[in-house]
Order: structure tokens, then sequence, then C-alpha cells
């Protein structure tokens, strides 16, 4: 047999032998009489012995199994003209336009409770609490990295009394949260399930719905009290999924053009429940001009000086 391992470490080396089981690896502790000497001093190694043909693979899976994990990256990004400051991961998916525009749509008032399904980093839950000072926010997020780093974020800005994210799978909310709010919104996976497969877990996750976009407006809807709004911003070419899964009255519909003259890309579909009101296509807003900058409207929207009626 050969040694794979020499410590006195007790836990690392019940750790290592564990590892090696996982692998199909038979190995034995040597020294254990030594250990009986030794005491509680501790100072005494021990060995871990494999047989000599599996070594290599013993060491493979050690180097493997014990290499030490890197935490990711984190960025600090500023949205709404640097008035609020969100910390994200530098992989995976990141905030961008379309949480600031749908936060921009949310028409919550002082002392209104909203709900985001699905709030990744936090960055439209922030953003949507800056514009209204008097509202609380909770945030229902799957990963509890993300959690950890949107709670943060709510610190950074002052905002951790009234906006609170937790970690939930938004499509099965735990019984405290079944209620009604007077607003819920989400940026729902974006892509069905013939879109390309990001490698990364997280970003994977956040981008492909698995079928389940109906799922996440029922969600919506169903935690709106009457009157409230439920509030989503999608692919403009998933519209005709989108409508089938929501209700037949009070819908409207808000287009994103890029450039004038160009198809939409984005929408936003606002739902007001109880609402008899036949559906509205609003004329919406064009993001860019022709050289590439924003818009003066679209710029207002960004910046946080104008919301989108």
């Amino acid at each position: 047999m050969r040694p794979i391992l020499k410590t006195n470490d007790a836990v690392l080396l019940s750790f290592a032998k564990d590892l090696l089981a996982q692998n199909g690896i038979e190995s034995v502790v040597f020294d254990e009489n030594a250990s009986i000497m030794d005491g509680s001093l501790g100072i005494l190694p021990r060995r871990l012995m494999v047989a000599e043909d599996e070594f290599d693979r013993a060491k493979r899976a050690l180097d493997d199994g014990m290499k030490p994990v890197t935490p990711p990256e984190v960025t600090t990004d500023r949205f709404l003209g640097g008035k609020v400051i969100v910390r994200q991961f530098l992989g995976g998916l990141r905030s961008g336009l379309d949480a600031v525009l749908l936060a921009a749509a949310v028409p919550a008032r002082e002392g209104e409770s909203v709900l985001e399904l699905g709030s990744g980093a936090g960055t439209a839950s922030l953003c949507l609490a800056w514009r209204q000072p008097g509202v609380r926010v909770t945030g229902a997020e799957i990963h509890t990295e993300l959690v950890t780093l949107s709670n943060n974020s709510a610190t950074d800005n002052n905002m951790g009394e009234r906006v609170v994210f937790v970690t939930v799978d938004a499509l099965d909310l735990p019984a405290d949260m079944k209620r009604d709010y007077d607003h819920v919104f989400c940026n729902p996976p974006f892509h069905d399930a013939s879109g390309e497969r990001s490698p990364d877990a997280m970003r994977a996750r956040a981008t492909q719905d698995g079928g389940e976009l109906a799922e996440w407006l029922e969600v919506g809807v169903k935690r709106t009290v009457s009157g409230g709004t439920f509030t989503t911003i999608l692919r403009a070419d998933r519209l005709g999924e989108a409508l089938a899964a929501l209700p037949s009255t009070g819908v409207t519909i808000y287009p994103f053009w890029p450039k004038n003259g160009e198809d939409a890309k984005r929408i936003i579909l606002q739902v007001e429940k109880g609402s008899r009101a036949p559906l509205v296509l609003l004329p919406g807003l064009v993001l860019h001009n022709p050289d590439g900058s924003y818009t003066p409207a679209a710029d207002a929207v960004l910046r946080g000086e104008a919301g989108l009626a």
C-alpha cells in the first residue's frame, strides 16, 4: 500500500476517507495505535493508505474534491443615473435595461406592498424602491447567493428596512408569502426550451423557463390583490403565449422599439386584476436614436427622471 495523505487533523482525515469511498476507492488509516499514545494532544500524524495500483486515481479524486472553492467576483454597478447601487456577480446573468424598464412600469404608491418573483440581483426591486420611497418590497429568489448579494445591496442603498430578499422558489411560495400584494412583478426566464442552454447553471435557470412561462404569469396574477397590478417584461415574440395564460380583460401591452421602424424586441404586459376593460395596445417607447444613443424619453426613464405610464 502507499500513503495518500498524512495529517493529524481528524476531520480532514475522515473527509478524505469518505471522498475516496465515494469514488469507489478503498483506504485504510495507519498509525491508529499511535493515536492512543497521543491522547488529546493531536500532534502525531496518521497516514491514509491506498493500494499501489489505485494511487494515481486516488490522488486525482482528492485533488478534485479538496481544491479550494474560489468565491465568484462581485462588481458594484450603478443604475438610474448612479442613484441605485447594485452588487452583481461578474459571471452569469447580469441586470441591465430590462430590470430598469420593468421597475419604471410598476404603479406602486406610498404604503403599498410589492412582490417581485425571481428577483435575481435585486436591481428591479431596488430601482422601484428608489422611485417610490414609501413602498415595501419583497424579492423572492431561489439562489441563496443572489439573496445574500441583494440584501447587501439593499443595505448599501439604505433600504434594508423596507426591501427584503428571501430564498424561496417563486413558483412554490411558502405559506406566509401566499397572500395578496398590491403589486406583483417579474422578469421571468425569457427563453423557451428551444433556446441555447448556458453551461452556467445559475444563468441557465435564469434564462430558460423550462416550459413554465404560463406558471410564472399565473402565480403573479394569483398573488395580486383585486384592483392591483401584475407587471412583467417579456420577449415580444412570446406575446401570444403570454396572453393565452393571462385574463382576457384588464391587460395593457407596452412595446419597446429598438429604433424607429424596427420590430419590437421587448414588451411589458400589465394586468389590472379584476378589471373588465378590453385589452389596450399602447404606443410604447423608442429606445435608441439612429446613432445608437438613447432617445430623450428613454434616457429620462433610465435615469429615474420619468416612469412608464
